[in-house]
């Protein structure tokens, strides 16, 4: 662009720091999906989110009762992700959030 010219909304957005914030909220909703999926399918849709923070996977779910259930699935999320997902957590961690 020409300089004095105003800039479009993307370019502006891509030299964001609001484009990193975007790019991890996608990055969090494709490990959500992924958690979701190999995990049972009673279970899969009281996951609200999933995130890694320091080789630890953070599972936010909406009950205590799906925690506990989703505790008892830690092992075999470690090993689905570490296979497809490019991410090898070395533990689980659940936490609740009650619906609202």
């Amino acid at each position: 662009m020409a300089p004095g010219r105003p800039k479009s909304l993307k370019d502006l957005l891509a030299a964001s720091s609001l484009s990193r914030l975007v790019e991890q909220a996608n990055a969090t909703d494709v490990l959500t999906r992924r958690v979701q999926a190999l995990l049972p399918a009673e279970i899969a849709p009281h996951v609200l989110s999933a995130n890694i923070r320091d080789q630890r996977l953070v599972v936010l779910v909406d009950a205590a009762v799906w925690a506990a259930r989703v505790r008892f699935e830690s092992a075999t999320l470690r090993r689905g992700l570490a296979e497809s997902h490019d991410v090898a957590p070395s533990s689980v961690s659940v936490k609740v959030r009650p619906a609202r």
